[in-house]
Formats: structure tokens, C-alpha cells, sequence
């Protein structure tokens, strides 16, 4: 037998069970009469993403597609059959009323070999549940105020960082600045550490988060394969950070904390209240009673290592678009710095915890920003079990990933009239009062709703506020207008950035 045949008969039997496999997969919505989008190799239904569409549009439209004809419709992320709901009634039965059969995002994570990944985002199950318990105390009004000190003398260093460019009469890209303030808040706030990364312009937490935050296509090519092969991924024990990463976390936490305990050392950050959850199994001061069970090391070093990656960039992106559109409405802008003028006028001029939460066109500015922009486009969740719905008439197995398109359902025209335009009256109280309770969904909803949205929001107003007191912005000849977005980017970003020129208010404005 020559080598060629040799290598034909080998070579064949794989190539044609690969091709069964993938037909199989693509066909699963049209096997069992859903309505669908097709899907193709190797991207599924995603074709053209990063390189023609942002993964938002792709997913609008398919939403714009099906969803008058059917409450849920089917698509192919990559090769992993997923529903997409389109109807609110159905978004809030799987969110919240069944919350106990969608309870998992269906996240791979490896806590033996990686226990960094294994953190309050990606665990699913009772250890999911046994954590969101016992972080949920941290994250109360009273423990984000206990931060807020923190988040003020950033806020001081982040109004002298614009101030240089203003000096220097340079265009800013918000952006940059926006990702060094939240970058020194959640260095404080969530290990510690004071990285000053708006007075140096550059920090090691700055660099492992752009490496996380904008992966290689090759590392976003991996991100998609352990969402559409968790069991295979698991099985052969992969890694979802880089080693170093890892490793960087494993030896900061730890250290920081044994140099707390031994010096006796207390801070006003979330990593301290990880340290009474280790030692004492619950927060002072919290309702809860201790249960007994305590974190692990490693959990207080996964749990801190989320705080950075739900707040770095979600919260960066946020006030970064926020500063645009006021940038590009002059007229809402004025609004919020009369307000924001109003309110520090019955604060000794000073921004408060509780000066903010009197500043309420500030804060529907803030929702009308995260309405366009949700820093996370869609919410997903995993099937506990089989799980029957009547429309369309289908059983999903267990393991299959239901999609809630929050980009698309923002920009429901249907939802939101002219959604393209920056409208903050959208979020009085009876325009709120008058739409779905399911309509806006930046933080998702339900139990495994985002556990830090409190803080997150605290964050963006204060960023804000802090600069309209000092500043008054406008659009540079630098922006691309009018703005897209970067189709080759994860996350929300504008093509080509956020350029703003800065002028000083006259302090007798």
C-alpha cells in the first residue's frame, strides 16, 4: 500500500466525521422546526464579525429579523446552537421567574489549574451560589460608601489630568484618560494598590488590562472556543488567562493580604472586606450571620480579579461615551453642569456620596448613555436542565445558551422611538414607569444580575460630575464623526477613539 493511500485512509474517515459534525451542529434549530438564522463554518451565524460587523449589528439584526414572528429564534454562536429571545415577557420568565433553570452563564472556567478563572462571573452551581451570598454584603450602599473616600482623591487627580491637556491646548482621548482613572479607582478599591496611572500616564494594572481587554484575534478565537466546547475544554485542562496574568494575581493578593494581617493594616477597599470574609466568613456590620464557611485564599484572589474585570472597561467605556454625547449636545451638557453647580451649592462645594444621589438629571443622562452603549451588548445564561417552551414549540436540552440581545433591544425602534438619538428624558420616571420592566438591561437582571452595578454607576456619575464642574468639552476635529463603532473591537469602542477638546470654566461661571 503506497504512502497516498495510506494517508487516504486516514485522512478521509477524519475529514468526513468532521463534516458530519459540523452538519449536525448547524442544523440542531432546523432539526426541531425553530425559526433561525443559518450558520456556516467556522463562525456560525457570525459571519463577518470583526472584519465587516460589529457582533452588536449581527445580532440586531437578527433580532429585527424574527422578532415579529417568533418570541425566541435560533442562531449558531461559532458551533454552539443558541437561542436568542426576543421578547420581553420571555427575557423577564428566563431572567427572573426561572431564574433556577437559566441559573448558570455558561462560562468556562478551570479553578484546579487556573483558580483565577474560577471567580463570581464564570462559577455556576452551589459554588456560584455560596459566593453570591456571601459577597453580596461587600457590595450594600454603606460598603460603597465606605470606598467612596477612595474614589474622591482620584477624582482630584483625574481633574489635574485634563487640566494638562488643557494647558498644552491638546485634543484628549477620553478614552485613555478614562481607562487611567478607573484603573487607579479599582487598583484602590479592589487590591490596594496606588497605581497612579493618571499621574505616571502608564501602570502594570493599565497593561494587563488592555492585554485582557483587547485580545489578539488569536485569543479571541480561543475565547469563542471554550464558549462553544466547554467539556472538551475542561477535559484537556486549558487555560483561559496567560500564565503570567495568573501568576501576577497569585502572588499580589496573597502578599498583600499576609502584609495586612501581620502589620495589622486596614484599608477602605473591597480587598479588606475579602479579608473578613476569610477569617471570619461574613463583613462587619453585615445582616447575615457568619455561616461558618470562610473563603479560601484563592477565592479572594479570583473575587478580586473580577472586581477588575467587571468594572475596568465596562465602566471606562461608559464614561467615555457619556463625555461624548455631552460633548456633542452642548445643550444637555449645560443642563447637567447646572445641576451639578445646583446641588454642590448645597454641599459646600464639595462632591459627596450623597450630593450625587440628589443629582438625578445626571443619573438619566448616565442611563441614556448606557442604553446606547451598554458596555456588555448581550446577557447570557445556560439551561440548568430541559427546559419546554410553547413559542416556538421546543424543549431545550440541557446546556443550551439562551441569548438576551441587550444592544438590539435597545435600539428597538418600537421600544425606543429615533433610537440613534442621545434623548436623557427617555429615563424620567414616567417614561421609565411607561416601557417594559425589561426594556433596559445594562447590568442584566434577576439574581445573577452584575453584583458591583451600584458601584459602577457611583463611579460614571462621579467621573462625570467631578469633571462638568471644571471643564466644559467639545467635539475635536480629531473625532470621526459622525461616530462608529470599531468593528474589530470586543467590546464598545468608537472607530478611530473618543477625541474631546477641554476648556477651564471661569470660576465665576
Amino acid at each position: 500500500m503506497s504512502l497516498l493511500n495510506t494517508l487516504l485512509y486516514l485522512v478521509l474517515p477524519v475529514a468526513a466525521l468532521i463534516y458530519l459534525f459540523v452538519r449536525r451542529k448547524l442544523s440542531y434549530w432546523a432539526d426541531r422546526n425553530v425559526p433561525h438564522a443559518p450558520g456556516s463554518f467556522p463562525m456560525g451565524s457570525l459571519q463577518g464579525m470583526g472584519t465587516k460587523y460589529h457582533m452588536s449589528h449581527i445580532l440586531e439584526r437578527i433580532y429585527q429579523q424574527f422578532k415579529n414572528e417568533s418570541p425566541a429564534v435560533g442562531f449558531y454562536l461559532t458551533m454552539k446552537p443558541t437561542l436568542m429571545v426576543t421578547d420581553l415577557e420571555l427575557v423577564k420568565q428566563v431572567l427572573v421567574k426561572d431564574f433556577n433553570s437559566f441559573r448558570d452563564r455558561g462560562v468556562y472556567y478551570n479553578e484546579k489549574d487556573d483558580p483565577v478563572s474560577a471567580h463570581l462571573f464564570a462559577i455556576d452551581g452551589e459554588k456560584w451560589r455560596f459566593l453570591r451570598n456571601k459577597l453580596s454584603p461587600t457590595f450594600t450602599s454603606g460598603k460603597i460608601k465606605y470606598m467612596f473616600n477612595t474614589m474622591q482623591e482620584i477624582g482630584d487627580e483625574f481633574v489635574e489630568c485634563f487640566g494638562r491637556y488643557e494647558e498644552r491646548e491638546e485634543a484628549v482621548d477620553v478614552k485613555t484618560l478614562c481607562g487611567w482613572f478607573t484603573c487607579d479607582v479599582i487598583g484602590s478599591c479592589a487590591f490596594g494598590l496606588n497605581c497612579n496611572s493618571l499621574k505616571n500616564e502608564e501602570s502594570e494594572l493599565i497593561t494587563i488590562a488592555n492585554r485582557l481587554f483587547k485580545p489578539s484575534p488569536i485569543d479571541a478565537m480561543w475565547q469563542f472556543f471554550f464558549m462553544s466546547f466547554r467539556d472538551l475544554s475542561a477535559k484537556l485542562r486549558l487555560l483561559i488567562l496567560p500564565r503570567d496574568i495568573a501568576k501576577y494575581f497569585m502572588t499580589l493578593i496573597p502578599e498583600t493580604v499576609t502584609y495586612r494581617e501581620q502589620n495589622n493594616v486596614t484599608r477602605p477597599d473591597f480587598l479588606q472586606l475579602l479579608i473578613q470574609l476569610k477569617n471570619k466568613g461574613t463583613v462587619d456590620g453585615a445582616e447575615q450571620e457568619s455561616s461558618g464557611e470562610t473563603l479560601t485564599m484563592n477565592q479572594v484572589v479570583a473575587q478580586s480579579f473580577v472586581f477588575m474585570l467587571g468594572g475596568f472597561e465596562t465602566t471606562s467605556t461608559a464614561l467615555t461615551f457619556a463625555l461624548f454625547e455631552l460633548a456633542n449636545n452642548p445643550e444637555i451638557q449645560e443642563k447637567v453642569r447646572v445641576e451639578v453647580s445646583s446641588v454642590l451649592a448645597r454641599h459646600d462645594g464639595k462632591i459627596t456620596y450623597d450630593a450625587l444621589k440628589e443629582m438625578t438629571y445626571l443619573e438619566q443622562v448616565v442611563n441614556e448613555t448606557l442604553r446606547m452603549y451598554p458596555p456588555v451588548p448581550f446577557v447570557a445564561r445556560n439551561s440548568n436542565h430541559s427546559y419546554h417552551i410553547t413559542h416556538p414549540d421546543v424543549t431545550l436540552d440541557a446546556d443550551t445558551m439562551v441569548l438576551v440581545p441587550v444592544y438590539a433591544i435597545h435600539y428597538d425602534p418600537d421600544i425606543y422611538q429615533n433610537p440613534t438619538r442621545f434623548d436623557p428624558d427617555r429615563f424620567t420616571p414616567e417614561a421609565t414607569q411607561a416601557r417594559h420592566t425589561h426594556a433596559f438591561l445594562p447590568f442584566g437582571d434577576g439574581p445573577r444580575n452584575c453584583i458591583g452595578l451600584r458601584f459602577a454607576l457611583l463611579e460614571v456619575k462621579f467621573g462625570i460630575a467631578v469633571l462638568l464642574s471644571k471643564f466644559r468639552f467639545s467635539t475635536s476635529a480629531k473625532m470621526i464623526l459622525p461616530l462608529e463603532l470599531d468593528i474589530s473591537a470586543p467590546m464598545m469602542a468608537a472607530k478611530g477613539g473618543v477625541w474631546l477638546d477641554v476648556n477651564k470654566i471661569n470660576s465665576k461661571e
